[in-house]
């Protein structure tokens, strides 16, 4: 009973772990899964590796396609499949050589690989295709090593003081530039719209005098020919009549020499009753 408990056969491989048997110092391809297993004591051993998630952060520097500076942090959340955790465990032992030896090395390359293809500002203005071509970029380079990627998350880029001041004053310029042309473009729309009802004005005025001298020339000629109607439906003795019709009978008192007696006229133009 001694022996059995000072040997210890026995290993419980706790929840959200999977057991990696070596024999030797030999690892066993076949995981164990949690619960109690048996081990051979002196020449065989079960080791735990965790399946949970696990996340690796590295801060990057890497420079654009127009030579800037540009820093990153990039973290890699990812687990171990039970299926590959005697590999994992073979090649690499524990989490943090295998952040130093493959995920570290791995996310620097593939972050300079990607933002070498992009100017600064494009990194600005294009940041989710940026991400997403670093994300499958660092996935399919990390497929090899036993590991399932659950989240791959770049953060924000940081550029130099200096290129950040450009920025802002590139921005700024633009911004005035932007202002300046749409005053200028107000100013025309404003100027158009003078011209336009100043025409407008100027052709209604037009319109106008056209009308008045049509209906002034139009009254002239009905006017005209009133009179050539009237005038020739006016013979002597209608106008003699129409005298007479108007006379109240009295002679005038003084005659001037020569002045003719009213309605005395030629018996030819007498108007016969």
């Amino acid at each position: 009973m001694i022996a059995v408990l000072i040997l210890n056969p026995f290993h419980t491989v706790q929840s959200g772990y999977v057991g990696v048997l070596t024999d030797f110092g030999s690892v066993q391809d076949a995981p164990l899964e949690p619960g109690l297993h048996f081990a051979m004591p002196f020449y065989q051993r079960i080791l735990s590796v965790s399946t949970q998630p696990q996340t690796n952060t590295s801060d990057e520097t890497a420079a654009t396609h127009d030579l800037q500076n540009v820093h990153t942090s990039v973290s890699v959340t990812f687990h171990i499949a039970p299926a590959s955790a005697p590999g994992f465990y073979r090649d690499f032992r524990d989490f943090g050589t295998l952040g130093a030896r493959i995920i570290v090395p791995t996310v620097s390359n593939d972050v300079k690989a990607i933002t070498s293809s992009y100017n600064a500002e494009e990194l600005i203005t294009r940041r989710d295709e940026v991400d997403s071509k670093i994300r499958e970029l660092v996935i399919k380079s990390l497929l090899p090593y036993h590991l399932t990627i659950e989240a791959v998350n770049i953060a924000n880029f940081a550029f130099s003081e200096v290129y950040v001041q450009a920025i802002e004053a590139k921005q700024v310029a633009q911004q005035q530039a932007l202002q300046a042309k749409y005053t200028l473009e107000q100013a025309e729309i404003s100027s158009q719209e003078q011209v336009v009802k100043a025409k407008a004005a100027a052709d209604a005025a037009v319109a106008q005098a056209q009308g008045e001298g049509q209906s002034l020339k139009i009254t002239s000629q009905a006017q005209a020919e009133a009179n050539v109607r009237l005038t020739a439906s006016l013979s002597p003795q209608i106008l003699q009549k129409a005298a007479i019709d108007k006379w109240d009978g009295t002679m005038p008192q003084y005659l001037s020499n020569g002045t003719p007696l009213p309605f005395i006229g030629s018996a030819s133009q007498a108007v016969r009753p």
